[in-house]
């Protein structure tokens, strides 16, 4: 089980467009993996980016091309990648859909998504995943990848059809929204993920320490007299499985010495992180070579516990805002790259379901539109944060934990990119969203940097509107 197993590498659904001839004149062109970052202009041809240079020489190369003028002084970004999302079909398509999560993905600069496995029913099998790819083929303006779940129907008692899945193009495993208790299973789960080069994505909560909780447990959860989840219903597991993940490893170096501490897709990514004692952990693991990755929200990293006094449901989330200490870790994480990414967790609800007094509503924010602006206003204006740590995070990155190609603004890659007005600061309202649901945690906050343009395999796939002062948004 130890020997990989060729499989289909991981499939990417997308809706066809023909690819456009295009130019982008006279933009900052910034890629941190290719070390690109210079003032120019970006000629797309053919779904490829065919060329960079000063823009009167392009255009004598290419006079048919259609020039974006509108775009002039914008940063050009290689396209951002969510590696966790909620996408909500099949089953709670009155949530969010392919289509409408495509749609605030583009509008957010994202080019590839991945959608998590709990749905209704979960994506347990071949045939549902490909019946998901197959939906998105028709329907999504980004690119969008399945996970498949870890266990059959999210029970974590059995295994799921991990060759199936794979074979159907999944491009991860995870049992996201609930805990794997059963610790056989994950050792199998790592065993089986290994042997097909595909990650375990885990979601790290106990359970027993988190029942009834709805926000962090500290002094805001006393003041609020709200039942709070400790930060050891985080860490501790996260200490168990990170055990599982060394007995693991050293059974693949006996077997194998070549794959002890093997360079590729992790076996193991740890999801939203929100905790000092977890960064700890995780920093320990990662000096001891353990195959772990991990990401973090952009929310666990801008927003506190001390915002739930305003009982706003949008800011129920799992794991809950912690305290400052912790938020403070993370961040310092992100910038050491002791944690790898920046992911949205973008879990969409209806109205009427948020819309309750907060002890009821669902845990879960939106997050695909905001992630970019609230981070970049919040972390790289206030020089906590370097820009090409950013972008890196929400790019490069998550393509390396996921074994996938990463967008690259490199001369000859597919054409996947956004472009950013970074001067245009700007309040979140819901004008701004672009999916099914309301639910975000950024709604009436200041962000800088605004998405004017996304494209993925040369096509447009969202872009504002050019008209100077009109503030309305159009999908293409």
């Amino acid at each position: 089980m130890d020997a990989t197993v060729h499989r289909p590498a991981p499939r990417l659904a997308l809706r066809s467009r023909p690819p456009e001839h295009l130019l982008l004149p006279d933009v900052h062109l910034f890629d941190p993996a290719c070390g690109l970052d210079r003032r120019g202009s970006l000629l797309v041809r053919d779904g490829v980016i065919a060329a960079i240079g000063e823009t009167g020489g392009l255009l004598a190369d290419a006079p048919e091309a259609v020039v974006l003028s509108h775009l002039g002084g914008c940063h050009v970004f290689p396209g951002f990648v969510d590696m966790h999302a909620h996408l909500r079909t099949p089953g709670q398509e009155y949530k969010e859909d392919l289509a409408s999560a495509s749609c605030a993905a583009a509008a957010g600069g994202y080019v590839l998504v991945a959608g998590m496995a709990n749905t209704d029913p979960p994506v347990d099998g071949g045939p549902l995943a490909s019946w998901v790819l197959d939906q998105a083929d028709q329907v999504a303006d980004v690119m969008l990848a399945q996970v498949g779940a870890v266990s059959h129907d999210l029970r974590g008692e059995v295994l799921s059809e991990f060759w199936e899945l794979a074979d159907a193009g999944v491009v991860a495993f995870s049992d996201d929204g609930r805990a794997l208790r059963d610790l056989d299973l994950l050792l199998t789960a790592l065993r089986y993920a290994g042997s097909i080069g595909r990650p375990v994505l885990l979601h790290l909560e106990d359970e027993s320490l988190a029942s009834d909780g709805m926000m962090h447990e500290g002094a805001w959860s006393a003041r609020l007299g709200l039942r709070g989840i400790p930060g050891a219903a985080e860490s501790g597991p996260l200490a168990r499985d990170l055990e599982v993940l060394r007995a693991v490893v050293e059974e693949r170096a006996l077997r194998s010495p070549a794959l002890e501490t093997g360079g590729g897709v992790p076996l193991l990514h740890l999801q939203h992180l929100s905790t000092a004692a977890s960064v700890r952990l995780l920093r320990a693991a990662r000096a001891a070579r353990l195959p772990v990755t991990a990401e973090v929200t952009p929310h666990h990293l801008l927003l506190g516990d001390d915002l739930v006094a305003g009982f706003d449901q949008s800011l129920k989330i799992n794991p809950p805002l912690r305290a400052e200490e912790d938020r403070a870790a993370l961040l310092a994480a992100l910038v050491e790259g002791v944690i790898d990414c920046v992911a949205t967790d973008h879990a969409p609800h209806a109205p009427h379901e948020k819309e309750v007094p907060f002890e009821d509503a669902p845990f879960g924010s939106i997050g695909l539109e905001t992630a970019f602006p609230a981070l970049y206003g919040g972390l790289v204006e206030m020089g906590s944060l370097s820009l090409s740590r950013l972008v890196d995070a929400l790019s490069a990155a998550p393509c390396r934990v996921l074994g996938v190609a990463a967008p690259s603004l490199e001369v000859g890659s597919a054409a996947d990119l956004c472009a950013v007005d970074l001067a245009e600061e700007w309040e979140v309202t819901t004008a701004d969203l672009h999916g099914k649901s309301r639910n975000s945690a950024f709604l009436g906050r200041r962000v800088r940097g605004r998405v004017v343009m996304t494209m993925v395999k040369g096509a447009r796939r969202f872009e504002r509107a050019a008209e100077a002062g009109n503030d309305a948004h159009a999908g293409v």
